[in-house]
């Protein structure tokens, strides 16, 4: 990798990094149930399988950050026990998890956008890799505020993911159960913290973009439009939707983000979690994104469809982890204070099932181990 004015990306440029690597088109979005219940969930897109598993690390774990040098960043033990879905058997690697205070952490990939600092050794003491930060949030932390307050504490430094072979451009939602959420993204080489009142998150471009966008989109709405007239010629709407006609319906990320925040701000009060977790399967199944239809550009240095690997839904009240994958649609759970007592003192895991087409018929599950 080469330092670009002074800090390490994983491209050069947002066209290099559309042509050189698979893409990452999570959608995540978050439903607040009537009785004050929060869910969480999202969706994990990837040109390749990454063969996620669920690992359960129970407090007391000790984890060592990873460098690019080799030698190690920062160490430090859970204060919470947590779950979550890995990269592969890298199980300190988490795309997305919850742990036992209900506080879930997601993260998504940021092409062309991430601006990580070049390692120093200063910063090497405090230095995680991008796909470490959510165990670091996860074995520490109990709200957003704490996060906030403590994110000067590490360093995200460019580490190259084995699995795909490169530096992932990433950046993090983080939801706690009182509802607050935040966007952190490396950019100038430093983590910014954003409130984000919407509670989604997709890809790039950065989040104050995907906020400023939103207001392209004031005319949409669940309601049913009246005629209207041009002079004696009456129009009428042809059926139910037609208040949302203009939404974008497209796979780029900006698109995503507008249909998810329409869904979540529209759809009616969850009467608790259980009805929420359900509901939230429902939106998600609007981003799943068919395999054959979301292909790479001409050049491009792998042959791959993008599809939807997983989708996973976090009770932050009952603290348990719903999930679903490509080859086995039917929801599965795990309740995490239940996981944490079969743990004991050691990180356990599981396979979370079937990630890719050629994986389909293979859809028995295993038990933690």
């Amino acid at each position: 990798m080469k330092a670009r004015q002074g800090f390490w990306t994983a491209f050069a440029m947002f066209g290099m990094a559309v042509v050189m690597t698979p893409a990452l088109a999570c959608t995540g979005g978050a439903l607040t149930a009537k009785d004050g219940g929060v869910v969480v969930g999202r969706t994990l897109e990837f040109g390749k399988p990454l063969d996620s598993q669920l690992a359960v690390w129970p407090a007391g774990s000790q984890f060592s950050g990873t460098t690019e040098s080799g030698n190690n960043g920062l160490a430090f033990t859970s204060k919470y026990g947590f779950i979550g879905a890995t990269v592969g058997t890298v199980y300190d690697q988490i795309l997305d998890g919850l742990n036992e205070k209900g506080l879930n952490v997601g993260l998504f990939y940021f092409p062309g956008y991430a601006e990580y600092p070049e390692p120093t050794p200063e910063n090497l003491a405090k230095g995680l890799s991008p796909g470490q930060i959510p165990a670091w949030i996860l074995a520490n932390f109990a709200s957003v505020d704490e996060v906030k307050e403590n994110i000067d504490r590490i360093a995200a430094l460019p580490v190259k993911l084995d699995a795909i072979g490169i530096v992932p451009d990433v950046h993090f939602k983080v939801q706690d159960a009182s509802g607050k959420a935040i966007t952190i993204e490396p950019i100038g080489g430093e983590l910014k913290v954003y409130d984000n009142p919407v509670r989604v998150l997709t890809n790039s471009p950065d989040f104050t973009f995907m906020l400023t966008n939103l207001n392209t989109y004031l005319n949409l709405s669940p309601g049913f439009p009246k005629p209207r007239k041009i002079g004696d010629f009456e129009l009428a709407p042809f059926g139910m939707g037609a208040g949302a006609v203009g939404m974008p319906g497209d796979f780029t990320a900006p698109s995503r983000f507008v249909r998810m925040t329409f869904f979540t701000q529209n759809v009616p009060e969850q009467p608790d979690t259980t009805a929420a977790v359900a509901t939230l399967f429902h939106l998600l199944n609007n981003f799943d994104i068919p395999y054959g239809s979301d292909q790479p550009p001409p050049g491009s240095a792998e042959n791959y469809d993008e599809f939807t690997t997983w989708t996973a839904v976090s009770d932050l009240e009952k603290v348990q982890y719903h999930w679903k994958t490509y080859g086995h649609q039917s929801v599965r759970v795990v309740d995490l204070r239940e996981a944490l007592r079969q743990a004991g003192d050691r990180m356990i895991h599981r396979d979370m099932g079937p990630q890719a087409p050629t994986d389909i018929s293979h859809s028995t599950p295993v038990g933690m181990r």
